[in-house]
């Protein structure tokens, strides 16, 4: 990795390199070699966006009106150092390329290329070829030049595991520290991460020119130039509900193109980029708003040793939480209760989490809908955002309503239990457990009964004149058909049901001993 004052994005994405490296060096797998495809396009963009800045730098020197030798100088400096790196960088494109073609020269593309595990290392490690003595070379003649031009110091780029401080061990011993440049960075490489290191090596050639051209800029006075980029700005909401007045300040901002500010929150640093539309460096400003009331945060700006410092004042205002649908404000225990939470104030930065007490909690299909299994007769659950606590609702909970009993015939048909059933032609009962109403509606995937068993009598006066023991719904009584006459009664003594839950389990449902029965006359 380069020296310098790197960008906290080009921090990240220097450890993500490394970290890719080390997981490379453990196993050669196909996920880690996918990594090292979308970690190369990450380091071009970067490029792109760093060719850029170094661009509107030399610009910003370029544009010092002043006659003074030494900025003249600079000036001149400052373009051919661009000159350079524009056809380094240009060499390293085509050494990519060449590393990204099979041996008879055709391009290798997505999967092909992404798992080839030996071309480039075959290349590059060839005795006969002029590849990698010419990479080695166009990289020491790059960083001598540089260093001539810009009269600076910086860090070799053709470095050897030995000149890395982080791969030494307590000792200061390094393991392949006998390796060659070219050997250590393309041996036992495949095809994908090796040219990921050479687009790695294009974005330290960038960063090096971009202190080349800030000691330059200094020089030239290019910081120190007036105002040359002067844009309306306003200060308002990003968000407005429909009917509700906008408020803003409009004021007018100007920046040097040439400066190069650092930005920061609180003491810590934020990431500065141009704005693609007024070309002005900015830095985006974000974190999760904590308390209530009047806020405050240090806003600072350094720029080339003078301090930009501002207190910025604003106001957080607790956000109500909504419950929209489902069964809130009352629950039923042991079930699963689907519940809508919302926060409306926090719009599209609502991404909640939650916590319970007096039951248990999941997250559902869409955000903020969740499904509540209470355990105790009061749950409350509580809201939370980016790890601020927005809130805290309570909910009652009522217990499961028992079922009721519904008697049918072969056919059936719900028997009216006032005028009975002709026994000359029942063959089969069914006693069918059912939900309450609106127990029912509310938690459909908790409100399926099922008896377990009964025990079925058929009376006659005050005596038994058959008894059986059911494990199910159904009822056989075809062979008590011909022993039934007109005034008999079959008993039903329903002893044990369950209830099946929103997960699939079987809950036992509480039968008290007699509370259960259920009396058919018989016609």
């Amino acid at each position: 990795m380069a020296g310098g004052k790197e960008t906290p994005r080009q921090k990240m994405i220097g450890m993500m390199y490394l970290v890719l490296t080390a997981l490379l060096a453990l196993n050669v797998s196909s996920a880690v070699l996918e990594k090292f495809a979308i970690l190369n396009t990450t380091l071009t963009d970067l490029i792109k966006e760093n060719n850029g800045i170094n661009e509107t730098k030399l610009n910003a020197i370029k544009g010092s009106k002043s006659e003074d030798a030494k900025v003249k100088d600079a000036i001149q400096r400052a373009q051919q150092v661009r000159d350079l790196t524009g056809s380094t960088m240009k060499y390293l494109d085509s050494v990519k390329g060449v590393l990204g073609q099979d041996h008879a020269g055709k391009p290798m593309l997505g999967d092909e290329l992404i798992s080839n595990t030996n071309i480039a290392e075959e290349k590059m490690l060839d005795e006969k070829s002029t590849l990698a003595p010419q990479y080695e070379r166009k990289l020491v003649n790059y960083h001598q030049k540089l260093e001539d031009i810009s009269g600076m110091k910086f860090p070799k780029l053709n470095k050897k595991a030995e000149d890395f401080e982080e791969l030494k061990n307590e000792k200061g011993e390094v393991q392949h520290a006998e390796k060659s440049f070219i050997e250590f960075s393309f041996e036992g490489t495949p095809t994908m991460p090796a040219i990921t290191g050479v687009t790695q090596m294009q974005t330290e050639i960038l960063d090096y020119e971009a202190q080349a051209l800030d000691s330059l800029a200094r020089i030239a006075e290019a910081v120190n130039v007036k105002f040359d980029k002067v844009v309306p700005m306003v200060i308002g909401p990003s968000v407005v509900a429909a009917g509700a007045k906008y408020e803003g300040q409009m004021f007018m901002a100007g920046a040097a193109s040439g400066a190069t500010p650092e930005m920061f929150r609180n003491g810590q640093p934020l990431t500065v980029t141009t704005d693609a539309a007024t070309g002005i460096k900015m830095a985006r400003v974000e974190f999760i708003a904590q308390g209530e009331g009047k806020q405050t945060f240090n806003a600072l700006i350094k720029n080339q040793g003078k301090e930009l410092p501002r207190v910025i004042e604003y106001n957080v205002i607790k956000p109500t939480i909504r419950i929209t649908t489902g069964n809130a404000p009352t629950l039923y225990q042991n079930c699963g209760n689907t519940v809508n939470i919302e926060v409306p104030a926090l719009a599209a930065s609502y991404n909640p989490t939650f916590s319970v007490k007096g039951g248990t909690i999941e997250k559902g299909d869409k955000i903020g809908r969740v499904t509540i299994i209470p355990t105790d007769r009061k749950v409350f659950v509580t809201v939370m955002n980016g790890g601020a606590t927005i809130g805290t609702e309570p909910f009652d909970v009522k217990p499961i309503p028992k079922p009721r009993y519904s008697p049918k015939d072969n056919n059936g048909k719900a028997i009216d239990l006032k005028t009975g059933v002709k026994g000359t032609s029942l063959t089969q009962l069914k006693i069918a457990a059912e939900a309450e109403e609106n127990f029912k509606q509310e938690v459909p995937k908790d409100a399926t009964y099922r008896i377990r068993t009964m025990e079925v009598m058929l009376a006659r006066g005050i005596q038994s004149v058959g008894t059986m023991t059911v494990t199910s719904e159904l009822v056989d009584v075809s062979a008590w058909r011909a022993q039934m006459r007109p005034g008999d009664r079959i008993v039903v003594d329903i002893k044990s049901v369950i209830r099946r839950t929103y997960t699939g389990q079987d809950e036992k449902v509480d039968v008290l001993p007699g509370t259960n029965i259920i009396t058919i006359p018989i016609q």
